[in-house]
């Protein structure tokens, strides 16, 4: 009986195996057929998209199998005659909300991000978000975005520029959409993206305008890699506190602040295009030991400088607000002639005047230029008096409390241009003049 079924089984064998054979076959088929067997192209994509831009090595691990990458690829590096405001726009996905999206142009106008002062030291709204030490940019609504410098100028644009801005946008498969569109990040619940999605777009900027700078002839040396972002997030502990380059607010040596112990706070970007401090009297700390300071006396001071197109984008977000020095001035009328220092000391500001409560953050600002590292730039100083204002009330500031206001925030210029550890002392700032007075709280 063994020896019958032992024939059976082998006459069955070949049939056997030709089953399995066909069986694998026709899985390897459907898989195929399923979207699958795409990795070996996607990733040869990968090296070449983008005019070869990309950091192979940082997006490999995201590249899919399951179907082909979508490419949409334009401008001027791509096609030199195009017409296009970009130098390269390009769109890598491979479905499931795994993609990279970048943007890089020659800057002839305003930088197209927010960069006043309390965009530097509060980003998103206070809610926080990335930065790369050592980068100038942030991490915003299409990802990583950064400024550089082309010395050289950059082509592609009718008029000439050395500015060059870079956004970048990776999305690892955490969000809801297929595209790497420009609607939405790349975020968590909370609203921001992971750690490890914000430094995949910075590495991936920072390659961008590198292989674009090179390519263009810029004439200066690569940007470094960031190999960490930090978190601005206060909720996140106090990455900005008590900075060095803000350590000249001081309640103790800083004439005209009300005294006692201040808490500071700096943008974390330790570029050489920006930088901006904050200070604060401490309540908290002061109590039981310092008196609360009096109407009029100041307890916050701000001070902020932007280079070359930073500094040109951040003048006129404050302009287009009036909140710059000779703003309404009859025409013929100087900067100077119109709210300075000079006035001041003539007395023509030193008059009593009224605070509404609906000026928001009733401060008086001061604003100067320099040359910085070889770039124009902007410098503004505030302070911000202590003030106790209902809704629709409105106060009276003398003449006497206005001169104070006027003498502190000169005294805040002063120390904060000629602080030691400062950024105005490491950016080799020179050749300042001091452009005007500006009262915000009309």
């Amino acid at each position: 009986m063994r020896g019958l079924w032992g024939r059976v089984w082998q006459r069955r064998t070949p049939l056997v195996v030709l089953m399995a054979v066909v069986g694998i076959a026709g899985t390897v088929l459907a898989t195929r057929d399923s979207g699958g067997g795409h990795l070996a192209a996607n990733q040869a994509q990968l090296r070449k998209a983008c005019d070869g831009t990309l950091p192979y090595g940082d997006l490999e691990r995201l590249v899919r199998d399951e179907r082909p990458g979508k490419l949409r690829e334009h401008g001027t590096m791509l096609a030199p005659g195009q017409e296009s405001r970009s130098l390269l726009d390009c769109s890598l996905s491979w479905g499931d909300g795994y993609g990279v999206t970048v943007h890089a142009e020659a800057l002839v106008s305003d930088v197209p991000q927010a960069v006043e002062t309390r965009d530097l030291l509060e980003p998103a709204g206070g809610h926080g978000t990335f930065v790369a030490p050592g980068t100038t940019g942030q991490y915003g609504k299409r990802g990583a975005w950064l400024v550089t410098d082309c010395l050289g100028g950059l082509g592609g644009r009718v008029r000439p520029t050395t500015d060059l801005y870079v956004t970048a946008r990776v999305t690892d498969g955490t969000n809801d959409s297929d595209e790497a569109d420009d609607s939405d990040e790349a975020t968590s619940r909370s609203g921001k993206p992971d750690r490890a999605t914000a430094l995949l777009g910075f590495r991936t900027a920072v390659q961008v305008a590198n292989v674009l700078t090179k390519a263009q002839h810029c004439g200066s040396g690569p940007l470094t890699m960031p190999k960490t972002v930090v978190d601005t997030d206060e909720t996140h502990g106090a990455p900005g506190r008590a900075l060095r380059k803000c350590e000249w607010i001081d309640g103790s040596s800083l004439p005209g602040i009300a005294s006692g112990s201040w808490t500071t706070l700096g943008d974390l970007q330790e570029s050489t295009a920006l930088s901006a401090c904050s200070g604060e009297w401490d309540a908290q700390k002061n109590a039981g030991k310092r008196p609360r300071p009096k109407e009029w006396q100041v307890t916050e001071v701000e001070a902020a400088s932007w280079s070359g197109v930073l500094g040109r984008s951040a003048y006129d977000s404050y302009e287009r607000e009036g909140h710059v020095p000779g703003w309404g001035a009859q025409e013929g009328e100087s900067p100077s002639e119109a709210g300075s220092e000079a006035d001041a000391d003539r007395g023509v500001l030193r008059q009593e005047d009224r605070v509404s409560s609906y000026a928001g953050r009733p401060q008086l600002a001061l604003w100067a230029r320099s040359v910085c590292g070889g770039r124009s730039t902007y410098h503004r100083v505030a302070v911000l008096p202590e003030i106790q204002l209902g809704d629709g009330e409105t106060a009276v500031i003398s003449g006497k409390d206005r001169t104070r206001l006027s003498a502190t925030a000169r005294t805040v210029l002063d120390r904060y241009l000629d602080a030691e550890d400062g950024w105005p002392a490491s950016a080799d700032c020179r050749d300042t003049k001091v452009l005007g007075e500006v009262e915000q709280w009309h």
